[in-house]
């Protein structure tokens, strides 16, 4: 990839903003999906507290995905003010060494 095709700010977004976006959903239907066959595989060959088991377990694990992932997007997004206006130190701080992570930010 290219810098112009990682650089948000020219060229149309749309195309960037999918590719960006179908990583983290992804990963959302995978775990709904495990959920899921969890879930069908306790109930056909387990008892009534193992669903409950499982029940919870996916609803503490949503709990934990989603965390972190607005935790993710929100240091993403403070990356993009940063490096959008061109403050690369507050960059440094905030994932440490830049210029190994972005070594297009020199």
């Amino acid at each position: 990839m290219t810098h112009d095709n990682q650089d948000f700010t020219r060229g149309p977004v749309f195309s960037k903003l999918i590719a960006f976006m179908l990583p983290i959903l992804l990963s959302l239907v995978l775990q709904s999906l495990y959920g899921a066959v969890d879930m069908l595989i306790v109930g056909r060959f387990g008892t009534t507290a193992g669903i409950s088991g499982v029940a919870v377990g996916g609803n503490v694990m949503n709990l934990f995905t989603m965390l972190l992932n607005a935790i993710t997007m929100g240091v993403t997004v403070l990356m993009g003010q940063y490096i959008g206006a061109k403050r690369f130190e507050q960059v440094n701080r905030l994932i440490g060494e830049y210029r190994r992570i972005l070594p297009w930010c020199d």
